[in-house]
């Protein structure tokens, strides 16, 4: 009803100013108030969806089977699961990143690879069975893509991601100590101290806190 109605409105508000020289000044503000109008549209229109991630992608095949590397800029989490010969690998955000040339490193297991228009997910086409093995570590994913007649246990991490990982872990520990260690300071109450100066000495006294203003751990 409203948008029906400012129309009419204005047109109404023209014809009984138009005999006046107040018409003219009217018909002067209507273009400033259609652009205030459609401003206050503009501001309630949604913003633009997140930019995406960058990040590459290589495959290798060697050990007896094939391993797909997803490298980020960012930590973005990942699903996959598998519809008849179709890996989908879907992401919580868009990702941009090249995959025309990934069935190049691993032609025995993938036959094509495509990412999606939004860059919400990859799609891989297998070229045989396999058992796909996935791992997070970080910014990267590890897909591993194990033959039909794999047996025991699957491929771990490689080595230096394993170091990396634990001098992360490492360093977390290290600043979260810290943080304790600063949080535990700034709880300490003061010791207050006063100076008493006589004609022949100087007197300073400490007074220490009492045992119930100090912290309990």
């Amino acid at each position: 009803m409203a948008r029906t109605a400012a129309p009419s409105f204005w047109s109404r508000a023209c014809k009984g100013a138009g005999n006046n020289g107040a018409g003219s000044a009217l018909r002067r503000l209507l273009p400033l108030a259609a652009a205030a109008i459609l401003t206050g549209f503009a501001l309630v229109v949604p913003g633009r969806a997140a930019d995406p991630v960058s990040g590459e992608a290589m495959f290798s095949s060697s050990g007896g089977y094939a391993r797909l590397l997803l490298k980020f800029t960012e930590d973005v989490a990942s699903e996959v699961s598998t519809a008849g010969s179709i890996i989908v690998i879907r992401f919580e955000r868009p990702v941009n990143v090249s995959v025309e040339r990934l069935p190049e490193g691993a032609p025995d297991y993938v036959s094509s690879a495509r990412r999606d228009p939004d860059g919400m997910a990859i799609r891989l086409s297998l070229a045989r069975r396999v058992t796909v093995n996935t791992m997070s570590a970080g910014e990267r994913t590890f897909i591993d893509l194990l033959p039909d007649g794999w047996s025991g246990p699957p491929p771990g991490l490689p080595i230096e991601v394993v170091r990396e990982l634990a001098e992360r872990a490492r360093a977390a520990e290290r600043a979260l100590r810290q943080q304790r260690a600063e949080a535990q300071a700034k709880k300490r109450p003061p010791i207050r101290v006063r100076a008493l100066v006589q004609p022949t000495f100087t007197r300073f006294v400490f007074e220490m806190p009492t045992a119930s203003a100090r912290p309990r751990c």
